[in-house]
């Protein structure tokens, strides 16, 4: 009677088990189609990009957008560097521009960024709390509802068609601030105390002890940050396309100058010579950016 309701027993947990199994299978064929046709959507414009760029002629693209390259016309590549041209800057210009842009923001941005959270997250003063709630509070008004506004201080303060922009990267708020600050929780407060008993002041403790041990997320966000600000041209549209114009947006420009014209090809090896910096980068410092990330996460 016992053997009966054992083997009964197990038969019944194999049932559950396999029809288990089952479900899960299900699950994540699902998941992983879902997954794939979303990397597929994200890879496709890339491969169009890079293959447009390599057709010969563009009248041979207006006939057929979509068809492949045959034979491929590396030279396009050679001519992006001449016929890129948007103001009067060459893709050399443009080029210089985005790196000074892109270097120049970042450095600034994370500099007063992390002195912003060191403060907020180390040091006890009236309106701290005030200060972290409009931090959360910023971040959900719309970037665009700001701009008129924003577009008109600039100008005022003399900062467009400027390399002074870059002063608009000093707000020391934003994303960053709360990743910076959720590394700063984890670092203990005694190292701080131990300088300050040597006779270190408050400059010296956060230049040379506490930002130093916040530097892989620092470097982290720094990074994601580059990527960003080379990525962008919003702002340089709005701020320096007359004067400056970067990558981003004097490609941008000059696919509106040339459209429906024989100059596509072109166009697209100039998009793709614009990414190379970028995806280099981020090829590189993947996994640093992950990790770091990751190990904020924890602290905070």
């Amino acid at each position: 009677m016992n053997e009966s309701r054992f083997s009964s027993a197990v038969r019944a947990a194999k049932k559950r088990k396999t029809a288990k199994s089952r479900s899960e299978r299900i699950v994540f064929v699902v998941v992983f189609v879902l997954f794939f046709f979303y990397a597929a959507a994200l890879v496709y414009p890339f491969l169009y990009c890079l293959n447009a760029s390599l057709i010969d002629g563009g009248r041979a693209f207006m006939r057929d957008p979509v068809g492949m390259a045959k034979p491929p016309k590396f030279a396009n590549y050679l001519s992006a560097f001449s016929q890129l041209d948007v103001n009067g800057n060459n893709f050399f210009a443009m080029t210089l521009n985005s790196v000074w842009f892109s270097f120049g923001g970042t450095i600034l941005q994370m500099l007063f960024t992390s002195m912003a959270a060191y403060v907020v997250c180390k040091y006890r003063f009236r309106g701290r709390e005030f200060i972290y709630s409009m931090v959360i509070v910023i971040m959900m008004i719309p970037v665009y509802g700001s701009l008129p506004a924003q577009y008109r201080l600039y100008s005022r303060l003399g900062m467009v068609d400027s390399p002074l922009i870059l002063l608009a990267y000093c707000s020391g708020f934003g994303m960053n601030f709360l990743v910076i600050y959720s590394f700063f929780k984890g670092i203990s407060w005694s190292y701080a105390e131990a300088a300050f008993i040597d006779g270190a002041g408050n400059i010296k403790v956060f230049f040379s002890i506490m930002l130093p041990m916040a530097l892989p997320a620092v470097s982290a966000m720094g990074i994601m940050g580059f990527v960003g600000m080379w990525n962008d041209y919003l702002t340089p549209i709005l701020y320096m396309s007359r004067t400056f114009p970067t990558l981003a947006s004097g490609i941008f420009l000059y696919e509106k100058k040339i459209a429906y014209t024989a100059n596509q090809p072109v166009y697209f090896a100039g998009v793709i010579l614009s990414l190379v910096p970028v995806m280099a980068i981020f090829l590189a410092f993947q996994n640093k950016i992950m990790s770091n990330i990751y190990a904020g996460g924890l602290k905070g």
